[in-house]
């Protein structure tokens, strides 16, 4: 019981750590706090901060953990929450708006990606396996939505490739489709 204990108070405090350096990633991008920085954000030492991770990349992989879990689970828990009756389009359209509205989360998403493209090996190599993970859930529930496209390899790719560039014009403020209408022509398209 007392392992237990520990193990949560532990997972309590990495919680924390995590929640607190999402924050500075999202206010400052990854380049501009430093680890005592997050240490301060989240009212630890940075003797405490530094047991649990020793380096700012070891944190940045978390936190992009994190963020993929939750996108993940977000995905799931609407196909089964629509089940078999559901329409792929309403069902992709909210996907779109609820990934839209958590701005958050899109932009620690966006900084993210842009540490990985400015040469971090190790977070760009977790992205790809990130993007895997989303191309295989994607197709698993696209086998369910529209079991006879013949098109549901390509709707994967487009639908992961939509997200980003939503995200991105989301971001600068540039007027795009509804995303009602972007879902609607997707799906029409998986189905012709």
């Amino acid at each position: 019981m007392d392992t237990r204990k520990r193990r949560l108070r532990q997972d309590a405090k990495k919680n924390g750590i995590i929640t607190a350096a999402g924050r500075l990633a999202v206010e400052k991008g990854f380049d501009g706090f430093s680890l005592a920085d997050v240490a301060q954000a989240a009212g630890i030492s940075k003797g405490t901060l530094y047991y649990y991770y020793p380096t700012k990349s070891a944190l940045i992989f978390d936190i992009a953990a994190r963020h993929v879990d939750e996108i993940t689970a977000f995905i799931l828990e609407l196909i089964e929450e629509g089940g078999p009756d559901t329409d792929p389009a309403e069902l992709l359209a909210l996907f779109f708006r609820r990934h839209q509205a958590n701005r958050t989360r899109m932009r620690l998403h966006l900084n993210l990606i842009h540490q990985a493209m400015k040469g971090d090996r190790a977070l760009k190599a977790r992205y790809q396996a990130i993007y895997a993970h989303w191309r295989q859930e994607a197709r698993q529930a696209l086998a369910k939505l529209l079991p006879d496209s013949p098109h549901r390899e390509t709707l994967t790719s487009l639908i992961i490739a939509t997200v980003d560039g939503i995200n991105i014009q989301s971001m600068l403020e540039i007027e795009a489709l509804s995303t009602d209408a972007i879902a609607g022509f997707l799906i029409n398209a998986a189905r012709n």
